[in-house]
Formats: structure tokens, C-alpha cells, sequence
């Protein structure tokens, strides 16, 4: 496996994301794998879950489901790929439609679509941002419960919240 998971799973495990070529879907979800979830989870867990060799707790941290804790407490959880989705639906928003080309990168626009405002582009990433957060939180607390994640030191969270303002008028 070379990723969490592909582009096609991108489009219908988070938000849904209109049209966004393979390439980029794809760049966004290695940006997110190294920035958001590899430093939560430890490069000898993230490499573990791109091996072929997964157990048991590892199909269930990518896929989500319910587990007891050890009080026999049931706890639910979204699973690994629905965060990441929403990691990448969160990079989408933010540089989804700026393309490179032979003249410099663009915005690409037509007759037909309206601009947000940096501010409500700004909002959605933040909220997108949140969920992803709170989901891959989940799969932390599973994963510490399981004993794929030990427990040392602080809990780090993903970053990624931005706000944009505009200056002047």
C-alpha cells in the first residue's frame, strides 16, 4: 500500500469533493499523511499500517467501528481514513482551485461559479479542520486502548487551523 487510502475513497468516505483530478487528490493526501497524521501516530505505526501485513486492530483503526476499553466501556470511532479524508477535504479547500501553468499559477474560475470570500474559505477549513481533528483524536484514544500507540509524554494534536484576513480595503 502506498497510501491510507486513494482518491476514489477520498470522494465518498469525508465532505464530498466535485471534480478534483486524481494527481492533486493524490498530493493532498500525501501532504496530509506527513503533516497531520504520521507525526500523531509515529512513523513505526503509519509504516506498520502501509505494510501489507495488517492484523485485526489495524483494519479496525482504518476503518472504524466499536471496541470496549478496558472497563468494558464501548466506544465508537469514525476510523483512520474518514479523518484523513477530511484532512484532504480540508487542503482542497484552501489550494483546490489554483492551478499551475506555464504562465504562473491561477485561479481557475468560469461564467458559472461565484468566488468565496477568504474569510468564509478561511471558515471551512477551520471547520473541516475541527472534524478531521476530533476524528483522528478518536483513533488515537483507540489506538492507546489497543497498545498500538504508547503512551509517552504529551498528546500532540494535528495543525493546520488558518485564519486569512484581508489588509486595507
Amino acid at each position: 500500500m502506498e497510501h491510507i487510502l486513494k482518491p476514489e475513497e477520498v470522494r465518498t468516505l469525508g465532505r464530498p469533493i466535485g471534480k478534483v483530478a486524481d494527481e492533486k487528490l493524490t498530493a493532498f493526501i500525501t501532504e496530509a499523511e506527513q503533516l497531520h497524521i504520521k507525526p500523531i501516530i509515529g512513523d513505526e505505526l503509519f509504516y506498520r499500517i502501509l505494510s501489507e501485513e495488517q492484523d485485526n486492530n489495524i483494519t479496525l483503526l482504518l476503518s472504524g467501528g466499536n471496541y470496549r476499553d478496558k472497563r468494558e466501556k464501548i466506544h465508537g470511532f469514525m476510523g483512520l481514513r474518514v479523518a484523513l479524508s477530511y484532512f484532504v477535504f480540508a487542503q482542497n479547500l484552501m489550494s483546490g482551485d489554483i492551478e499551475s501553468t506555464r504562465f504562473g499559477s491561477v485561479i481557475k474560475n468560469d461564467d458559472y461559479s461565484s468566488r468565496i470570500s477568504s474569510r468564509e474559505r478561511s471558515d471551512a477549513y477551520n471547520n473541516a479542520m475541527e472534524v478531521a481533528n476530533a476524528y483522528l483524536q478518536e483513533c488515537v484514544a483507540f489506538c492507546r486502548e489497543v497498545g498500538l500507540i504508547k503512551v509517552v509524554g504529551k498528546t500532540k494534536l494535528a495543525v493546520g487551523g488558518v485564519t486569512i484576513r484581508k489588509i486595507g480595503v
